[in-house]
């Protein structure tokens, strides 16, 4: 059931904000995940949309390798990151001997909140250009907001019925820009 998302966002002159999502899944029973959930991510993955990766679970190599490319690349400020298997992604980058400005960001309404009302502004603004990638709107399509008694809100996948990955990478990327 893995997909991994890693979402890029850079602000220009305009102040339109530029996305570029890059997705890892593996590669062991991709048919059957696009059967099950009826989306081509085996088309995805045969057209470089999906980085499918060897095994029955997303090789974490695969994406301390992108995110060292990028970094060297890019001028990357920082790499906001959900705890969750962190310590399978921190331990290839150190096998490797990388460095990056990793940020740990919360998945919590506190900070949840702010990130998806910086998302909601930007879109409505019509800032956010992403590149129409069918990865990401599908991910869009799914994305439930759930709110606490006090009006906070964060993206939940308990409340989605499907994968919402690629919205919570966009929510964070922007809510680590908007406060860089």
């Amino acid at each position: 059931n893995d997909l991994t998302a890693l979402v890029l966002a850079g602000r220009d002159e305009d102040g339109d904000i530029h996305v570029r999502p890059e997705f890892f899944a593996p590669l062991v029973g991709v048919e059957d995940r696009s059967e099950r959930d009826r989306e081509p991510y085996d088309v995805w993955g045969r057209e470089g949309i999906i980085t499918l990766t060897p095994g029955a679970s997303v090789d974490y190599r695969y994406v301390a390798e992108r995110l060292a490319e990028l970094c060297d690349d890019l001028n990357v400020v920082a790499i906001s990151f959900d705890r969750w298997r962190m310590d399978v992604l921190k331990r290839e980058l150190s096998a490797m001997g990388v460095e990056l400005p990793l940020a740990e960001f919360g998945q919590g309404f506190k900070d949840m909140t702010p990130a998806l009302e910086s998302l909601e502004a930007l879109l409505l603004a019509g800032k956010i250009r992403h590149g129409a990638n069918p990865v990401l709107d599908m991910c869009a399509e799914n994305a439930v907001a759930v709110m606490d008694p006090a009006g906070n809100r964060k993206l939940d996948k308990s409340e989605a019925t499907g994968r919402i990955y690629a919205m919570v990478a966009l929510a964070m990327a922007l809510g680590k820009a908007c406060t860089q």
